[in-house]
């Protein structure tokens, strides 16, 4: 999109850079961000910023039954020491799943435009995500187009498609939106093409005579793709766009070349992307997904999905995902470190409250996984008062949180210990006879925590 193969390269390098930096980096903020440059009718250029927000990489904070999430943008465009414009405005961002927040894939898509006057301007850009206090600042100095420009800028979008509603109007040109693509990355797996939109301008005196445009792509130093189209505009702005199919393309870096050939004046812009077959990687403890829909239970509650059995393989396995993803988010742990403390208490679980079935479906392995070791145990075995003869009890008593208590009963005397009593946790139910299976003369200061 830009002038020369440097800054076509320096943009290349910060994408990735960028893609690659921690989340858990509290002092920048996780941004993308390209321009393109176009021929006003009065030949001023006009100057796009495109910006492109990872979900993930903002706060977002639940209100009115959504996620929201703030970002102060600012930009100053200033020449030879005097400042020209400077434009602030803050984008309210909302999603209704918090499991978007989570995605690799969903991101805020925003667009400011200039009119700048032929000289050079410093382009200084600012974002701040008020949630979080992130920040992404960008600096640039950019040559407004010349008057005499026969081409524009190529802009790199990952679709078009038609869509005349408000929905990213800034993005929409006649009843279709093209849908830029800052990060210049583009996955095989969410997208087809690569769209590259550019404005041809032509003198009028020349309407009508056959231009050649020339378009190369080139991987690793060697040519991947040499196409020739012969133009003939007849208007003295017109618009070009092309698709370049990706399914044959090897992933990798790509630059490119859009080259337009009037006479023996020949007229180039260059454009780079990053083709990448990255898949999301799937979180998940069991190798069954309906056994690990049952561990999900524990944490969901009422919560959990009513239309588990009707989803596909595929569905349940982002859905887990998307499960483990939200729980570290929630407890500000790593996705590999909430994984790995859930699959210990799980195999302690196995270790020590197995009995006909695994530990870890038991009411001790549910509230273990839940909570963690209780911060007391006490052992007892029922009085003679009680509903049925003698049986081993064991009371957990936690000492976080709404300190609760639980009761667990050796009701069938093999092992698997039953809950019938528990204070501090409304995830859990009592047995409403709980007492008779302890005995009338149970002393219940027992349970005091």
């Amino acid at each position: 999109m830009k002038n020369t193969w440097i800054i076509r390269r320096l943009i290349l390098t910060l994408a990735l850079f960028w893609t690659g930096i921690s989340l858990c980096a509290q002092e920048r903020l996780n941004l993308h961000l390209d321009y393109t440059r176009f021929l006003a009718p009065n030949k001023d250029t006009v100057l796009l910023l495109d910006y492109q927000i990872p979900y993930r990489s903002l706060i977002f904070v639940a209100r009115d039954g959504a996620y929201f999430a703030q970002v102060a943008v600012q930009v100053q465009i200033s020449s030879r020491d005097s400042l020209l414009f400077e434009q602030s405005i803050t984008d309210n961002i909302g999603i209704r799943s918090k499991h978007d927040a989570l995605s690799n894939q969903k991101a805020y898509l925003n667009r400011m435009s200039f009119q700048l006057a032929p000289q050079t301007h410093i382009v200084q850009y600012r974002a701040t995500d008020i949630n979080s206090g992130r920040v992404f600042n960008w600096s640039r100095e950019l040559e407004a187009l010349p008057p005499t420009a026969r081409i524009s800028d190529v802009e790199l979008n990952s679709r078009v498609y038609a869509d005349s509603s408000s929905y990213l109007a800034k993005f929409q040109r006649k009843g279709k939106i093209y849908e830029a693509q800052p990060s210049i990355i583009l996955n095989r797996e969410y997208h087809e093409f690569a769209h590259l939109y550019l404005e041809l301008y032509t003198p009028e005196e020349e309407l009508g005579q056959s231009q050649l445009l020339m378009l190369s792509l080139e991987q690793d130093g060697e040519i991947v793709m040499d196409e020739y189209l012969d133009t003939t505009p007849m208007n003295t702005n017109e618009s070009i766009s092309l698709k370049l199919p990706l399914q044959g393309l090897a992933a990798g870096k790509y630059y490119g070349s859009i080259s337009l050939l009037v006479g023996e004046n020949l007229e180039s812009r260059n454009f780079a992307f990053v083709l990448s077959e990255e898949v999301e990687t799937m979180l998940n403890l069991f190798p069954n997904p309906d056994d690990e829909f049952n561990l999900m239970r524990y944490f969901l509650a009422s919560r959990a999905p009513s239309n588990w059995t009707s989803m596909n393989e595929e569905a349940k396995r982002r859905h887990i995902t998307n499960f483990w993803k939200s729980m570290a988010l929630s407890t500000g742990m790593s996705e590999q470190r909430i994984l790995d403390m859930v699959k210990d208490r799980v195999d302690h679980s196995n270790r020590y409250f197995s009995s006909l079935k695994p530990g870890w479906t038991t009411d001790m392995g549910r509230i273990y996984i839940r909570n963690g070791a209780p911060a007391d145990i006490e052992k007892g075995t029922s009085s003679d008062e009680s509903r049925f003869v003698r049986k081993d009890y064991q009371i957990w008593k936690y000492g976080s949180g709404n300190r609760a208590v639980y009761v667990f009963m050796d009701i069938q005397m093999n092992n698997n210990y039953r809950l019938i009593y528990v204070s501090g946790d409304d995830m859990e139910l009592s047995n409403p006879d709980w007492l008779r299976f302890l005995g009338s003369d149970f002393d219940t200061s027992l349970l005091r925590n």
